[in-house]
């Protein structure tokens, strides 16, 4: 029986976060960090403030292309070279156009999108499982999006959201496969979510990279204090901002201990915005 005060513990884990210097990704940082983790960032762009970790020896900030499986690989090796070991890994780089319809969206926009959301995504996935296997188990958190599971949610994107919906999928079908080497795999499907601010937000980030056409946290931050109804709020049975903690304390569970007998789930994290039928 596991002691409730030890379950959310990751003293003497190692945690992944691929795309760890975006907003959800930092918030997923911190977090683990927070609970004792060894971290390592794995990203193809720093923080816009680097030296926010870079005082840490428990975090390895590492560049990162997930899109080259010879970059995954020298990640892997140079975190097991640092900390010895890999207990989770949480597959959140990943991105779309913001809005590319089926009639607009190019070529080169459908094989980026195929390159960083599902082939980097198995690149990763089959580099640290390998690892697992190895080690005797593991945990795997798939972060996917509203997009992927609400066809309102994707319609302005829906390249992407079938991207995000493969990883639904391949949750699923990873968690059959490799759970006889107790590693499990679970998806967390986010909603809006809105950082506290734009400080530290890599260049790769969705708020550096569509903010002209989304807008700023800034700005949705000061609409929000402001009381003015959200363009984004409208659909939501929970009117606040959704923050990059609620994201990460959802993949602190599903990655601890005490999530030890669930595996191939998802747990929708938008204020009620999309709910998914049982």
């Amino acid at each position: 029986m596991i002691d409730h005060q030890d379950a959310f513990s990751f003293e003497g884990k190692t945690v992944i976060v691929t795309g760890g210097n975006g907003g959800i990704g930092q918030g997923m940082v911190r977090a683990f960090a927070q609970r004792g983790a060894q971290v390592v960032i794995a990203d193809h762009a720093p923080a816009a403030e680097h030296e926010r970790f870079a005082d840490n020896p428990s975090i390895l900030d590492c560049r990162t292309d997930i899109t080259d499986r010879a970059s995954v690989d020298a990640m892997v090796e140079q975190t097991l070279a640092t900390f010895g070991q890999i207990d989770v890994l949480v597959n959140n780089a990943g991105g779309g156009k913001g809005f590319a319809r089926l009639l607009e969206v190019t070529p080169a926009d459908i094989d980026w999108m195929i390159e960083l959301n599902i082939r980097g995504t198995l690149w990763v996935t089959q580099a640290v499982t390998r690892h697992f296997v190895e080690r005797g188990g593991g945990a795997i958190v798939n972060i996917a999006s509203a997009a992927a599971i609400s066809g309102t949610a994707g319609r302005n994107d829906p390249v992407y959201a079938g991207c995000k919906g493969f990883m639904v999928s391949l949750t699923r079908a990873l968690a059959a496969d490799l759970g006889q080497y107790d590693i499990r795999v679970n998806t967390i499907a986010p909603g809006w979510i809105v950082p506290e601010s734009s400080a530290g937000i890599s260049a790769g980030s969705f708020w550096n990279t569509l903010g002209d056409t989304f807008g700023t946290p800034e700005s949705f931050n000061a609409a929000y204090e402001a009381g003015e109804e959200l363009p984004t709020a409208s659909a939501r049975a929970l009117q606040r901002l959704g923050r990059p903690a609620d994201i990460a304390n959802a993949a602190v569970y599903l990655a601890s201990a005490a999530a030890r007998h669930v595996t191939g789930q998802l747990i929708s994290v938008c204020g009620g915005a999309v709910m998914p039928a049982a």
